[in-house]
């Protein structure tokens, strides 16, 4: 399977201009404004990175002595009918190959395993597609295919208020999980009493984590241009650069700290309504963010749904609602998105998520930029806010257990640059911005995987002269670094979602799918073992300047590796076998992802912690993800050693206490704990005290 490319309150006067306006004094100086006149791109030559390859801009030059339009005649070639016995034994043949194949497929690296993903693919088309050929036992046999729910419905979403509130949840979504366990428990349990009624059976969104189900009150008795003292304001600032930012660049922090220092230093000028919109969405994560870590602070912890109404009044006024995209619109709708995911509303975050993607590709950003009138900076403050969406879409996919919505063939957009946004005007930076070359092979250098090597650290050597645009400067850890990281394996787990659970995946046989399961298993791995050490989760670090960005990546790893593995653990638990032995080895990664993601956690719950160490918007889903997976362990096999049932009984206590203590912060959270609580007894395992 191929991996997909690449801030006094005063009448209205001229808006406050924007990352899109790249001739704002106080955004630009003059040395950056002279740095747009910079040499034009040269043709060049394909450069390959785990994303694909970024193609030649210029026009392929047309060669030949015949004229454009001569016709060409397409030969055709007439072979004899096959004698039946031929057939016979080139159908057997090519099939004892394919099972050959098969059985020496989990030792092929990465780019082999590829070459031979599109050959089965090929003889799988051949021979569904030629009426001679006998099919196989898995295209006869519909007990051999993939175990699946993936190709229908059975909810009215429209008839039924509480499903349209959770919306449609697909396989890989944890909600899912819940729901297949606990109807595999009602159907057991009907077996044993020899009565089974459907209608007893539990609803999807009698399963749900999260709070969509919930009104969000709209305030309306508020001053939409109001604002925070600059005390205030520079504190909810600072929070959302230090908790946020780093995972979710789709805020240009430098000129958004220019534009604040501007606005707060002259209150007669109002900005116009998407900037204020901005501002107060940055200022509602942070206070929500600050609401939830109890710190004692100037702010009123309740602030954050005023900051929100004030940002969704303006940013659906009437004059805004009907003008065309722009970046600051784009840029409110991400933070829209983000905000509800992080007070519980995951279908509504998914659907703000996809408007901000739609309005991001009615201006281009999903495509390189080499407009000369448009600045270095402001061209990768644009990459960095289609990635970032890239990145949310894929968590809220997984989350809700829906398709991605990107393409990752139709875009260009180039990866970001891993060095800090302090330095982009630095000169070396500045040029790697410019040179999409160079900038190919950077990232070919940090996220290739060359088997015939042993995995190497991009920061324990300085890049040299022909592999990178930096040839004096050593590449640092930083939070771009580690956002390059996590698009690489967003985008494995979004070939993961593709693969596996898309309607497709319900027609394709089980022999199919575990080699899909294996391969999209060798490149998670393949990734992990490209990281610089300083990120190497998995190893025990003193250091304490990473812990965030090593703490969400590992997160994001086992996350990964639980939706690649789940089908196969569905399968080992409910007992079904496997021709190949497939089934019980990825059913154990499954098993221990989830128990390795929850010893991440503190064995004592410490709210301040989660807040501080990763990705907080999505520690609900990372610890549901987890604890379902064990949950279904235990209710489920019986056929265990005792030492390993008692190890993720333990796991899920340890769960069960840190959704607990996070309850009285977060009424998802609660919603969570409550699931488990009530499940976990009623099948006698005891669970919190």
């Amino acid at each position: 399977m191929s991996r997909r490319s690449s801030l006094g309150h005063s009448s209205r006067s001229e808006p406050l201009l924007s990352v899109q306006n790249d001739q704002d004094p106080l955004t630009y100086d003059a040395a950056e404004l002279e740095s747009r006149e910079a040499l034009p791109l040269t043709p060049l030559e394909s450069t390959s990175t785990v994303f694909g390859a970024y193609q030649p801009w210029g026009t392929p030059r047309v060669s030949g002595e015949q004229p454009m339009n001569a016709k060409v005649a397409i030969p055709r070639l007439d072979l004899p009918l096959a004698k039946p016995r031929q057939l016979t034994v080139i159908t057997t043949q090519l099939q004892h190959y394919e099972a050959l194949v098969r059985e020496i497929y989990p030792k092929f690296d990465t780019e082999l395993a590829k070459v031979v993903d599109q050959a089965l693919g090929q003889i799988s088309s051949l021979s569904q597609s030629s009426p001679t050929v006998p099919k196989t036992p898995d295209e006869t046999d519909p007990s051999t295919r993939t175990p699946s729910y993936v190709d229908h419905i059975v909810e009215d979403f429209n008839g039924d208020i509480s499903l349209q509130a959770i919306g449609f949840v697909g396989e890989h979504s944890a909600t899912a999980w819940l729901y297949r366990l606990k109807c595999l428990i009602c159907q057991t349990s009907s077996n044993l009493d020899g009565q089974f009624d459907e209608s007893s059976l539990p609803s999807i969104s009698s399963c749900a984590f999260f709070m969509d189900d919930a009104a969000i009150p709209p305030i309306n008795d508020l001053d939409v241009f109001a604002f925070p003292s600059k005390a205030a304001a520079d504190e909810l600032v600072d929070r959302y650069f230090q908790v946020a930012h780093a995972s979710f660049p789709i805020v240009g922090k430098e000129i958004f700290l220019s534009q604040c220092r501007s606005f707060y230093s002259n209150s007669t000028t109002l900005p116009g309504e998407k900037w204020m919109a901005l501002l107060n969405m940055v200022f509602a994560i942070a206070a929500r963010h600050s609401e939830l870590s109890g710190d004692k602070s100037q702010l009123d912890h309740t602030t954050h749904a005023v900051y929100f109404s004030r940002a969704w009044r303006l940013h659906t006024s009437d004059s805004v609602l009907l003008e065309n995209p722009n970046l600051q619109q784009t840029q409110v709708e991400g933070l829209i998105s983000l905000y509800l995911l992080s007070i519980g509303h995951a279908n509504r975050a998914w659907r703000k998520c996809g408007i901000a993607i739609q309005s991001a590709v009615a201006m281009g950003i999903h495509l390189r930029c080499e407009s000369p009138s448009i600045t270095h900076v402001s061209k990768e403050t644009r990459y960095r806010i289609w990635w970032a969406l890239y990145v949310l879409d894929t968590l809220l996919c997984v989350i809700t257990g829906r398709m991605p919505r990107i393409q990752q063939e139709h875009c260009t957009t180039p990866l970001p640059v891993p060095y800090k946004e302090e330095d982009f005007r630095e000169g070396h930076v500045m040029r790697l911005i410019l040179d999409i070359q160079s900038r190919g092979r950077l990232m070919a250098s940090l996220l290739s995987f060359d088997t015939s090597t042993e995995p190497n650290d991009p920061l324990d050597n300085s890049p040299s002269p022909q592999s990178t645009a930096t040839p004096n400067k050593q590449l640092q850890a930083n939070a771009s670094l580690c956002l390059l990281y996590s698009i690489d394996l967003a985008a494995v787990m979004r070939e993961a979602i593709e693969i596996l659970y898309s309607p497709e995946a319900g027609r394709k046989s089980r022999s199919d799918t575990e080699l899909a399961m294996t391969s999209l298993n060798s490149a998670a791995d393949n990734w992990f073992a490209r990281l610089p050490a300083t990120y190497r989760f998995a190893e025990a670090k003193d250091d304490r300047a990473f812990v965030r960005q090593r703490t969400s990546l590992a997160f994001q790893y086992y996350s990964t590796k639980l939706v690649i593995s789940k089908p196969a653990f569905r399968s080992h638990m409910s007992g079904e076998d496997s021709s190949t032995g497939f089934d019980t080895p990825m059913a154990m990664i499954c098993l221990n992802s989830a128990g390795q993601m929850l010893d991440l956690l503190p064995n004592e719950p410490n709210i301040s912690w989660l807040l501080g160490c990763s990705a907080w918007w999505c520690a609900l889903h990372y610890i549901t993800q987890s604890t379902v997976v064990l949950t279904t362990q235990l209710l489920t096999q019986n056929q265990v050693r005792a030492s390993e049932r008692n190890e993720s009984l333990e796991r899920v206590q340890k769960a069960l206490r840190w959704l607990s203590e996070c309850s009285a912060k977060d009424p998802s959270f609660k919603r969570t704990c409550g699931q488990f609580t009530e499940l976990l007894p009623s099948q006698g395992l005891k669970v919190l005290e």
